[in-house]
């Protein structure tokens, strides 16, 4: 037989390993425009929900800024004239702001990707590749 009926191992493991190798590109990009499109919906959503609820937002930056605030060094000053009261205040605002850093942490995760399921997505495509080299290899011997 010549080489165009029979095609060589090495011939059939590249066909194998390009196909893996395409499959994996559209993978890829499914998983880049997936992930446009949920920062663009975020954003979208963060801009409407500003503009239905403007005071919400202005109590937001307040207690964002408060955190802020409370995570700055204080003077000896501050310190002589606001006593307890400061350390209560910077207690609260303390908490405001691990509880703004929690909410905030949820959310930023709500819109990534799931770790796990990219990992297996992973797993597959390389699996597929070696799979397909191996055929490749079968068919060749």
């Amino acid at each position: 037989m010549n080489e165009a009926q029979n095609p060589s191992l090495t011939q059939r493991t590249r066909e194998a390993a390009t196909h893996a190798v395409d499959s994996t590109r559209g993978a890829a990009t499914h998983a880049i425009d997936t992930t446009r499109n949920t920062a663009s919906k975020a954003a979208h959503k963060t801009a409407t929900g500003i503009e239905s609820s403007p005071l919400a937002a202005l109590v937001g930056g307040a207690a964002i800024g408060v955190a802020i605030g409370a995570l700055l060094p204080r003077t000896e000053k501050e310190r002589q004239t606001l006593g307890p009261i400061g350390k209560r205040l910077t207690d609260g605002a303390a908490a405001a702001a691990r509880s703004a850093r929690d909410a905030g942490k949820q959310e930023i995760e709500s819109l990534m990707p799931d770790k796990q399921g990219a990992k297996d997505r992973a797993a597959t495509v390389l699996g597929n590749v070696a799979k397909a080299a191996r055929e490749g290899a079968k068919t060749g011997v």
